[in-house]
C-alpha cells in the first residue's frame, strides 16, 4: 500500500527533527540549563550552541577539504569579472603536484628569496599577455590576461592580508613549490615589484622589505602560505558580512 503523503510529510518532519542539533539542546541541555523557562536564557543558549554548531560544521568542512580556512569572503575588485566583492569561496587543500598551472622548474635557485626581477625578464604583450622568460634556462611562459588555471588563496606577509589570485606560474626548486599570482582584473602580476631590497632602517627592530612599486608578494608565494584553491564560488552571498564588518562603503569602495 502506497504511504499517504500525510504520514510521509511527518516522515520526512521527524528526520530533519533528528539531524537538527537544537532538537538535542532542547532535549536534553535546557531542562538542566534553564529549569525556570526563562525566555531570556533560553535565546543566550541558543545563541552560544549556534557559534559551537558552526565553529564544528567549518572545522568538520575543513578536515573534509584538506584545508584550515575552507571558506573565505573577496573584498576586492582584483579578481573581476571572475569572481566579484562578497562572492563566497568554497576552498580546497592543494598540494604542488595538483595546483593546476604552467609549471618551471629552477633547481638550484634560492627562488624563496629571489624577486621576479632576479629570475626573469617579463614584459607585457599585446591585450594584456605577459611573457616571462626565465634567466636560469632561457624558457618563456605566456600568461593571458585571464585564463583557467587555478584560483588560490595565499596570505601575503609583506601586506598582511589574504589575496585571492590565480595561480599563473609554478615553480618547481629542488622539490619546493612557489607560485607567481596574478588578478584577472590587475594590469601586472602580484610579483611585479620593481627593485627589491631587505634594509635595516634606523631604529628598526628587523630588517624589512622594501619594493619600488606597491605590489602584494616581492618574491614567489611558498606553497606553504597557501591556503587552497578555490572549488567553487556563490555569488554575494558574503555581502552582509562586508557590510557588518566593513561599513557601507563596501558598497562604493
Amino acid at each position: 500500500m502506497p504511504i499517504s503523503p500525510k504520514k510521509k510529510a511527518k516522515e520526512n518532519a521527524s528526520l530533519w527533527s533528528r539531524l537538527d542539533p537544537f532538537t538535542y539542546v532542547d532535549r536534553f541541555l535546557m531542562p538542566t540549563l534553564n529549569p525556570w523557562n526563562n525566555e531570556i536564557l533560553s535565546w543566550v543558549i541558543y545563541i552560544v550552541f549556534s557559534f559551537i554548531f558552526a565553529y564544528a560544521l567549518y572545522s568538520i568542512f575543513g578536515f573534509i577539504l584538506q584545508t584550515a580556512s575552507p571558506l573565505v569572503i573577496v573584498v576586492s575588485g582584483s579578481m573581476l569579472p571572475t569572481m566579484a566583492r562578497g562572492d563566497v569561496v568554497i576552498l580546497q587543500g592543494i598540494n604542488g603536484e595538483n595546483v593546476n598551472a604552467p609549471e618551471m622548474v629552477l633547481d638550484g635557485i634560492d627562488v624563496q628569496n629571489s624577486s621576479l626581477r632576479e629570475l626573469a625578464d617579463y614584459e607585457m604583450q599585446s591585450q594584456g599577455i605577459w611573457k616571462i622568460t626565465f634567466k636560469a634556462n632561457g624558457q618563456t611562459i605566456l600568461v593571458p590576461k585571464q585564463g583557467n588555471t587555478d584560483i588560490i588563496v595565499y596570505v601575503s606577509n609583506y601586506k598582511g592580508l589574504e589575496i585571492i589570485h590565480r595561480a599563473v606560474v609554478k615553480i618547481r626548486s629542488d622539490g619546493d613549490y612557489f607560485l607567481l599570482t596574478k588578478g584577472d582584473n590587475n594590469p601586472s602580476l602580484d610579483q611585479d615589484c620593481g627593485e627589491v631590497s631587505e634594509l635595516l632602517f634606523p631604529d628598526a627592530p628587523s630588517i624589512q622589505t622594501t619594493t619600488g612599486k606597491s605590489c602584494p608578494s616581492p618574491y614567489p608565494v611558498p606553497l606553504s602560505d597557501v591556503k587552497g584553491k578555490a572549488l567553487f564560488w556563490v555569488p554575494w552571498l558574503g555581502y552582509v558580512k562586508l557590510v557588518l564588518v566593513d561599513g557601507l562603503q563596501t558598497f562604493f569602495g
